[in-house]
């Protein structure tokens, strides 16, 4: 929807710099307003109350500004009898009668600042909208607008985070002194928690009134998710997932829809399962054809609007299709996956928890004796190890990894704090807070953002997930069972049974092609931050066990070049 900034003084000039280096993310209108002791600035993308522009909102010496989308604001100003129009002034007219306690009202995503007296900032629960801050009274959409005022280092701590899961981990962003505000937490000086998600298991659902409620709830988080005066397109893979959500938009309206591929590359490309789902909806469909050339040309944008390195590469393609779409705002599929269980490497992991093996202190200690630098042999070192085996679906290097790849210190990764003792249900709770949290909402943020476009995410609805962990085992199951039943209803058999198909391209063919792998060598040259023999072991066997290690240090090496040499 927009960015947001400000800074605990009265510096228009300040503001201003910050908001034209985050122009992209709202083109439409810009404002900054000044209380006793702060100014806030606002971009805003213009997507409902277009003609109406209140941002940042000044009233009672009381500064509000918010990123993101209130989707329960008319309903809160009938409930509360708001003599307002907007979502700002909503927010505004909550927080004086409820002070901090506002923010529990509130449905949608978000980030939000607030200065009365002090600084109060918010974030929705699933880190949908980014919030970076500094401990001096700094705080923006996007890490680029703080760099402004800081003097950037690195911080080796989210280095191992960036390492182990694809990114740094809130509180912690890969420069030292500027932070991201966990999701469903707020900032007063510290961090606080406003919202978490638990596990209450419920024994009245069984399949069929569980399927019925899971097709209730998806639909009315469509729905509203519909609310704009503009108009909404989806995102379509050819994936279950993104073809339900744009299915069940055409419901009531043709809509358009847009999706990516790979000519030459048929195993990675999508797009004739996208079409089928077009046809079938009868959407206004778009493809995007995504080439090396794309790949390398765009690359140093791409890292740009990324803020801070993520080494999911999907961030690329994604980007590039983002370039392309006419529209401000599109759905996406997201989190379905995550909730319902649909990766293989779930399955292996659900194995753990029922397999018996009486001379498993015999085997901790064979495999200590014959260490392998593989995951599946850490995998199992954990699991006769009584540890904890799932420690993340997008867990790249694990700890002795870590230790053995980085010269430099840093503390070891806390993974502990994502685990409940929730069973297969702390697969979901440990990829909402770290995989879709860190990586794939960013994704959608920063990579459509960068093109002022809002991508929504139906999956990812509170109500809808707080009905998943109520859910008993026997009757979420796995691979998205409960999914494909709704899928039904909507969506062709081949779609439905078409085996998944994670999203993936040739980055390392063309990697590889254009001898770009020895970037991460000589990059470390200069830096001095990995241990350049275990890179190279890395780099010889990279194409049989290390992929994703290699693209997680190349990445990494192109944005340290960018920003540091």
């Amino acid at each position: 929807m927009c960015a947001i900034f400000g800074i605990c003084e009265i510096n228009p000039k300040k503001v201003k710099k910050a908001l034209d280096i985050m122009y992209h993310r709202g083109v439409d209108f810009q404002d900054i307003k000044s209380n006793s002791k702060a100014t806030f600035g606002f971009n805003r993308l213009a997507i409902e109350n277009i003609s109406v522009n209140n941002q940042p909102f000044l009233k009672d010496d009381i500064l509000v500004v918010f990123n993101g989308e209130i989707y329960n604001y008319k309903k809160l100003i009938k409930t509360y009898d708001l003599k307002v129009n907007t979502e700002a002034e909503v927010i505004f007219e909550l927080w004086k009668r409820f002070g901090v306690e506002f923010v529990k009202k509130i449905e949608g995503m978000f980030a939000i600042a607030v200065f009365d007296k002090k600084l109060y900032l918010f974030r929705d629960e699933f880190g949908k909208k980014p919030l970076y801050f500094t401990k001096s009274g700094i705080f923006a959409s996007e890490i680029k607008a703080v760099l402004c005022f800081i003097e950037k280092s690195i911080n080796y701590d989210a280095l191992a985070e960036y390492l182990a899961y694809n990114s740094s981990i809130a509180p912690n962003t890969i420069y030292k002194d500027i932070y991201k505000l966990p999701a469903g937490c707020y900032y007063d000086g510290e961090i606080k928690r406003w919202f978490e998600f638990e596990r209450v298991e419920n024994e009245r659902w069984k399949i069929e009134n569980a399927k019925e409620e899971l097709e209730n709830l998806l639909i009315s988080s469509v729905q509203k998710r519909m609310q704009a005066d503009v108009e909404i397109g989806s995102l379509l893979s050819g994936g279950i997932d993104s073809s339900l959500i744009a299915s069940i938009m055409s419901e009531n309206r043709k809509i358009k829809t847009f999706s990516i591929g790979y000519e030459g590359f048929e195993n990675y490309d999508e797009r004739k399962y996208a079409r089928i789902v077009a046809n079938h909806i009868n959407s206004k469909h778009y493809e995007v054809n995504y080439t090396k050339k794309d790949f390398f040309s765009h690359f140093e944008n791409v890292l740009s609007d990324m803020d801070e390195p993520v080494a999911d590469s999907s961030f690329l393609p994604a980007n590039f299709l983002a370039s392309k779409i006419p529209l401000k705002v599109v759905m996406s599929g997201e989190g379905s996956d995550e909730l319902f269980l649909g990766y293989r490497r779930y399955e292996e992991f659900l194995g753990f928890f029922n397999a018996y093996l009486p001379n498993k202190k015999w085997l901790k200690k064979y495999l200590e004796r014959h260490p392998e630098d593989i995951k599946e042999w850490e995998v199992f070192r954990r699991f006769f190890a009584d540890e904890p085996v799932f420690r993340g679906i997008n867990e790249i290097f694990f700890q002795r990894q870590i230790n053995k790849v980085l010269k430099v210190k840093a503390k070891e990764v806390d993974y502990q704090r994502f685990l409940k003792g929730w069973g297969s249900f702390d697969f979901t709770y440990f990829d909402l807070k770290v995989w879709i949290g860190e990586v794939l909402l960013m994704k959608l943020d920063k990579m459509f953002m960068a093109h002022t476009i809002e991508a929504r995410s139906p999956f990812l609805d509170r109500n809808l997930v707080e009905f998943v962990f109520s859910l008993p085992e026997n009757v979420r199951k796995s691979k998205k069972f409960l999914i494909k039943e709704v899928a039904k209803k909507y969506l062709p058999k081949e779609i439905i049974n078409r085996r998944k198909k994670g999203f993936a391209y040739p980055f390392l063919e063309w990697l590889k092609e254009e001898n770009e792998i020895r970037l991460i060598v000589d990059v470390n040259r200069k830096s001095k931050i990995f241990n350049e023999e275990y890179l190279k072991e890395i780099i010889k066997t990279g194409h049989k066990r290390y992929k994703q290690h290699l693209w997680t240090l190349y990445l990494f090496s192109r944005w340290y070049k960018k920003e540091f040499l």
